[in-house]
């Protein structure tokens, strides 16, 4: 026995000396390294090989000039060819492998990773109600709709990321979302998304379906879904919801998360509703301690706009710290992707908590969050404040505005995804209840409210789609301003052009057709000598003509 074993370390000894088969630096491979103060990981980058590029070929590459010095723990999304990269800080100090990384043909982006900080304050047991949901109407809101379904019937799922939640909770009985195409503990991947048994999500921090025990997650989760008219606990701003839900610690997490509700999504769209989800919206109470623009994390922040191109938005909670985004940076708040809609922690005396962060360009608005009420651990209820609390009013508020009873709505989120979720968020963002308080330091200078984003929609969503034809001209003879009415087979730009008697363009203008109201536009004629005119539509062989009369 002796014998073997000193053969056994021999023959270790030997491979050591190997080129290739060197023993690995374990202890700076093995796990991250964290700045504390930055949240930053030192030895770990992500990042994005170009189209047909293969980590395969990059990874003895770099091993080749410093030997054993980078590994790769995980892909980060497959689709995006994105891989986490951990390395030895020794033999790549500095930011020496970043910069040599990014001079490489085969690499397209390149980031370090960074640990999250979920945005909650210390919970403050004075305040034991929900002031937020009837600060920003949802008692008129509830009186259209509970949430939960589209009018064609459409399952509305959010994706919430964070550090815990706890699935068994009372008051979220029946909103967790359930991963249709799974069938739960069999131990292979149904759906062949690359995940085993991912029934609610995914568990990155343990990656697993188990998805981890945490009290800031559920306290998110129960601002923005907790089961409402059910004689206990608390009304979510959605009384029914399906809530996905992703626990994560790191920057490369977020974006794998990310990349299952592109999935989810992109497939429900291209089955028309027979696979995948109808996610609408994913919640960020989360960021990072060290300020920085979201140019600095690339990778991470154009996951937005590759979401958006799915119909999927973002509500986002800024820092908890008293400093403006606009000058010092914040992710992912700085984004500046249309598919993402920030807000600020707002008071009950409609003033900015003095920790939050601000910004008059970053920031759109104002959200409850300071004093919130929300779900605590072992069917708990207490308070919770913080961005963490503003950020899932803003996200509850874009999915239960899916949830209104207008078929065309329901009928242009699978039709055009990516045109409706950026109406959703400009009736969000044109909804705003103007404060003083928040002038000038949030884009809106107001607070958000759902009861006017929900008229906005009411208003519009008479809209239809028909032959091409100029409906009515009033008022015709018109004198000053005249109202064109008009149909359209699409809501495609259409340009419009009026001649006078004697054949002359007068006037000229492209229109892109209202999606969801009316179809109509002002044209001033107060100038205009008194006379017959034409009214013309047109868009490539299709045009409509009408006559008008011009009278002083």
């Amino acid at each position: 026995m002796k014998t073997q074993l000193l053969l056994l370390l021999l023959l270790i000894g030997l491979l050591a000396t190997v080129p290739g088969i060197a023993q690995q630096p374990a202890l700076r491979l093995a796990s991250p390294m964290v700045e504390a103060e930055s949240g930053r990981v030192v030895n770990e980058l992500i990042v994005q090989l170009r189209p047909g590029e293969r980590l395969a070929d990059l990874l003895p590459y770099i091993n080749n000039r410093q030997p054993a010095s980078v590994v790769s723990p995980r892909t980060v999304a497959a689709s995006l060819n994105m891989h986490l990269l951990r390395f030895d800080p020794s033999q790549w100090p500095g930011e020496s492998l970043k910069a040599w990384l990014q001079r490489q043909k085969a690499v397209e982006g390149v980031q370090y990773n960074y640990q999250v900080e979920f945005r909650h304050r210390p919970n403050d047991p004075e305040y034991n109600f929900q002031w937020g949901a009837e600060r920003i109407g949802m008692p008129e809101v509830w009186q259209a709709t509970p949430g939960g379904i589209t009018a064609l019937g459409d399952t509305i799922v959010v994706a919430i990321l964070d550090s815990g939640f706890d699935l068994e909770h009372e008051d979220l009985a029946g909103n967790i979302w359930a991963n249709p195409a799974e069938i739960p503990g069999d131990g292979v991947d149904n759906d062949n998304n690359g995940y085993i048994d991912d029934a609610h999500g995914w568990d990155y921090n343990s990656d697993s379906p188990e998805i981890a025990y945490g009290d800031h997650g559920l306290a998110v989760a129960g601002v923005l879904g907790a089961k409402g008219n059910n004689n206990r606990g608390i009304a979510g701003i959605n009384w029914n919801i399906k809530m996905m839900l992703f626990t994560i610690t790191y920057v490369d997490e977020i974006i794998s998360a990310y990349e299952y509700v592109i999935e989810q999504r992109q497939r429900y769209n291209e089955s028309n509703g027979q696979e995948g989800s109808f996610v609408v919206a994913t919640n960020a109470s989360f960021g990072l301690a060290t300020p920085m623009f979201c140019e600095d994390q690339p990778l991470w922040g154009n996951m937005y706009d590759l979401m958006g191109e799915q119909g999927v938005l973002t509500g986002a909670g800024t820092a908890n710290r008293d400093r403006n985004a606009d000058e010092v940076g914040d992710m992912p708040t700085t984004c500046e992707s249309d598919f993402l809609l920030t807000v600020l922690n707002g008071t009950e005396e409609e003033e900015r908590q003095s920790a939050s962060a601000y910004g008059a360009v970053s920031i759109d608005m104002a959200a409850p969050g300071e004093n919130s009420h929300s779900l605590r651990l072992s069917n708990g209820y207490g308070t919770f404040s913080g961005n963490s609390a503003a950020a899932p009013h803003m996200t509850g508020a874009i999915a239960m505005l899916y949830s209104l009873p207008c078929e065309l709505l329901a009928e242009e989120a699978l039709a055009n995804p990516k045109e409706t979720a950026l109406w959703i968020r400009s009736v969000l963002l044109q909804g705003t209840d103007p404060q003083p308080g928040f002038e000038g330091i949030t884009a809106t200078g107001g607070r958000l409210n759902v009861r006017n984003a929900m008229a906005a929609i009411a208003d519009q969503c008479g809209g239809t789609n028909g032959p091409l034809e100029l409906l009515t001209l009033f008022p015709n003879p018109a004198s000053e301003l005249l109202t064109i009415n008009y149909e359209t087979p699409d809501n495609e730009p259409y340009e419009f052009r009026i001649y006078n008697a004697l054949g002359q363009l007068v006037y000229r203008n492209q229109d892109l057709p209202n999606r969801f109201g009316t179809k109509s536009l002002e044209v001033n004629v107060s100038d205009w000598p008194q006379g017959l005119y034409s009214v013309m539509i047109f868009r490539g062989e299709e045009e409509a003509v009408r006559k008008l009369v011009v009278a002083h």
